[in-house]
């Protein structure tokens, strides 16, 4: 019996080995502007691959990450290559909510003595999920300066998860919707399973009626360009609502 057990520990420790190989590296793609970079990172979620659309900023100094990869085996590998890039080291880390594609594990950064950042929600859903809390708490609302640049942290409301937020960054007309928006490729709503789905379309409606209607629009996972990111994830709603 103990030989069956060690030879099942060896293959799930193999099995997950072999997964987490399979998962392809970050990418960093276009700036809007010269200083706000979108970076993909991707991961395994039931069986498929999905990629996720995170943001940072280039700031006098130093780079402010908005999430983190979904793998933690690229969260130093991000940083080096940043600092190789840009000549500039990550001096804060912003989650925008609990998951393991946004906020992650916030212990590797803050045992580097990186400032972190999130919601006094998203802090309680950690705690309780029994991971590392931010070494800050985000200030909703509060217009962010650092090093000439400026970003603003918005809670419009349940979605996704009770404590989704998006970012502002208003030099670059640039929305970071995080999960709380779907890409207009997206056929579903993803994983709902701490979703508050009759809430998310009047945080929606509030995102629409807040941000300008030119706003580049950032949706969480899958293609980001284009602009129907919010019209699909209604549309998606309202699909869902009415079964």
């Amino acid at each position: 019996m103990m030989k069956n057990v060690k030879v099942l520990t060896v293959l799930s420790l193999f099995l997950v080995n072999f997964f987490n190989a399979q998962v392809r590296d970050f990418v960093i793609e276009q700036p809007f502007g010269k200083k706000l970079y979108l970076y993909k990172t991707f991961g395994v979620f039931g069986g498929k691959e999905y990629s996720t659309n995170a943001l940072y900023l280039i700031t006098k100094k130093g780079v402010v990450l908005f999430d983190v990869p979904w793998q933690k085996t690229q969260y130093q590998s991000l940083m080096d290559t940043i600092k190789k890039r840009h000549n500039l080291p990550v001096i804060a880390v912003f989650a925008t909510h609990s998951h393991e594609d946004r906020a992650g594990d916030l212990s590797f950064y803050n045992k580097k003595g990186i400032p972190t950042y999130a919601t006094a929600k998203t802090n309680e859903l950690l705690k309780k999920e029994g991971k590392a809390t931010s070494s800050k708490i985000t200030q909703i609302g509060k217009k962010y300066k650092i090093g000439g640049e400026e970003f603003i942290v918005d809670f419009l409301g349940e979605g996704h998860t009770a404590d989704n937020v998006v970012v502002w960054f208003p030099k670059y007309n640039v929305l970071d919707g995080g999960c709380l928006v779907k890409s207009s490729a997206a056929v579903d709503l993803g994983y709902t399973g701490e979703a508050n789905v009759q809430q998310w379309p009047l945080t929606m409606k509030k995102l629409q009626a807040r941000y300008p209607s030119t706003a580049k629009v950032i949706p969480g996972h899958d293609e980001w360009k284009g602009n129907d990111h919010v019209k699909h994830t209604l549309e998606l709603l309202d699909k869902q609502n009415t079964k």
